[in-house]
């Protein structure tokens, strides 16, 4: 990915607080679509959604996806949203076929989607992506590991690729939702600090208009993470 200087700022900022064109890979996405919604919506003149069952789209599938991310650039794209995902069984973290799966989706689409929207940006001066992360990222724990680790990965690149492309014009910005009631944990006992979807695509939304790079969903798990990263380990796995 080569960088180049973006568009003067001014017009970089004028492109977002209006969005002309914003395009959601997952398009199924209670989160991503509460996105959507909490976004200025005048001056929107278009949205693209790619998911499964709407348009076919595989994630799983690497030609797929750079056919999408193709698609997507006929015209200048202001705001790209990243909301594929995998919980996985999570009564099976330790098979094969199902630790796979969670990898390929969370990991490994979700960052090369990031990579191919990224260089696109980067060759047009402008552009903002959000990356639907989790705060299970923030340490492993024996009920979803295996879907944390993921996450923790694709929060790492995200973070890694944002401060390359700093002065590119192309920001990347990361949410880190807690235990969202959607279709996803439907029959999952609710965690502490639970939301639903409409309160994480809020705090998606002014992630996205605002200056942070991160943010957490609800915005008091950013303390939370402070006390779960420093807990001594034989305390926390008595918690967990």
């Amino acid at each position: 990915m080569e960088l180049r200087p973006g568009k003067e700022v001014g017009a970089v900022l004028n492109s977002f607080k209006t969005p002309q064109r914003i395009a959601l890979i997952g398009g199924a996405s209670e989160i991503g679509n509460a996105v959507l919604r909490s976004l200025p919506q005048d001056g929107i003149e278009e949205v693209i959604r790619f998911d499964r069952q709407t348009s076919g789209f595989d994630a799983a599938i690497e030609n797929a996806r750079r056919e999408v991310v193709s698609s997507m650039f006929t015209k200048d794209l202001d705001v790209a949203i990243i909301a594929i995902g995998a919980l996985g069984n999570q009564e099976s973290t330790t098979e094969e076929a199902n630790l796979l799966r969670v990898i390929e989706v969370n990991y490994l689409a979700t960052a090369h989607l990031l990579y191919l929207i990224a260089s696109k940006m980067v060759t047009q001066g402008h552009g903002k992506i959000l990356v639907i992360s989790s705060f299970a990222q923030e340490r492993p724990r024996i009920d979803n590991f295996a879907y944390g680790s993921t996450k923790a990965a694709i929060d790492f690149y995200a973070r890694g690729l944002s401060h390359k492309l700093k002065n590119s014009g192309v920001e990347i910005k990361i949410l880190r939702p807690g235990f969202v009631l959607t279709r996803m944990t439907q029959g999952m006992k609710p965690a502490p600090f639970s939301i639903s979807a409409e309160q994480a695509g809020k705090i998606g939304a002014k992630l996205l208009q605002g200056r942070s790079t991160i943010a957490y969903a609800p915005t008091i798990l950013r303390y939370v993470a402070i006390i779960f990263r420093n807990l001594p380990e034989i305390i926390f796995r008595r918690l967990g």
